[in-house]
C-alpha cells in the first residue's frame, strides 16, 4: 500500500467524515502541518470554507503516523 493510501485510510480511521484537500505527499509532521487544507464547511454562496490549522483534535500527526505503521 502507497504511503498516501495510508494516509487516507489512517485519516478516515480516526474520523470518517474530515473533508480536507491535500497539496502533496504527507510522508512527515512538517507535511501534515503544512501540506492539508482542512475544509470546515461552506458559505452562504456554496464555496468551501478552509483553514490551513487543524480545527480537528482528535486527528494529530501521531495519530495518523501510528495508524499508519499499522498498515
Amino acid at each position: 500500500m502507497e504511503n498516501m493510501e495510508k494516509f487516507w485510510k489512517s485519516l478516515r480511521t480516526l474520523k470518517a467524515d474530515v473533508i480536507c484537500n491535500v497539496k502533496d505527499n504527507i510522508l512527515t509532521e512538517d507535511d501534515f502541518n503544512n501540506n492539508i487544507e482542512w475544509i470546515t464547511g461552506a458559505s452562504e454562496n456554496g464555496n468551501a470554507i478552509i483553514t490551513n490549522s487543524n480545527p480537528h483534535s482528535e486527528i494529530t500527526w501521531t495519530k495518523v503516523k501510528a495508524e499508519m505503521d499499522k498498515l
